[in-house]
């Protein structure tokens, strides 16, 4: 149950001319179905697209989509907390870019959150409206050049926060059927 990577989530994306990077499309599609286990895939791609024109993509590009879109929907749900977020890695790959991308990935949660109906689901706990302003800061960063040892170790602990905060807020909006299960 791995994310395909980065890159791979990137030239996917550039196949179906959605000019969106891939932490943006991703943080997306986790925050819509964090909200609504059933959102569907297609509707993911088409309000990401910058214009109005269909997504016209072959059983292999659909099935690559619908592979991205089965591992965030386990994920999600995996009772062994599995999930990860869409970002750059790799040594040429700078701080900067990284942080970056995580500040999509929150912008794009947000929006999927929004999109897919957060504001129906009732009366949010105090916790998951600290969640959604942290998020909310996140994605106003801008990941100015970092380099220091430091700020790598900062930038590691924040995607775990934004990863731990993304299951708890998916877990009270939407309770995983395990998690009702008395033993």
């Amino acid at each position: 149950m791995y994310l395909p990577s980065y890159n791979q989530v990137e030239a996917l994306l550039e196949n179906v001319a959605l000019e969106k990077r891939a932490s943006e499309w991703h943080g997306f599609l986790c925050g819509a179905i964090a909200v609504d286990i059933a959102y569907p895939l297609v509707t993911s791609i088409q309000t990401m697209l910058s214009n109005t024109a269909e997504v016209a993509m072959g059983n292999d590009l659909s099935g690559q989509f619908d592979e991205v879109y089965s591992t965030v929907l386990a994920q999600l749900t995996d009772s062994n907390l599995q999930f990860q977020l869409c970002l750059p890695e790799g040594e040429d790959v700078g701080l900067g870019e990284q942080v970056n991308a995580l500040a999509e990935w929150c912008a794009g949660f947000l929006y999927g959150l929004a999109n897919a109906g957060i504001q129906t689901k009732g009366t949010l706990s105090a916790d998951v409206q600290e969640i959604l302003q942290d998020v909310g800061a996140i994605a106003q960063v801008d990941g100015v050049e970092l380099a220091n040892e430091e700020e790598e170790v900062s930038f590691i602990e924040l995607v775990e926060f934004v990863r731990v905060a993304v299951l708890l807020l998916a877990e009270e909006v939407q309770p995983m059927k395990s998690s009702r299960t008395v033993h």
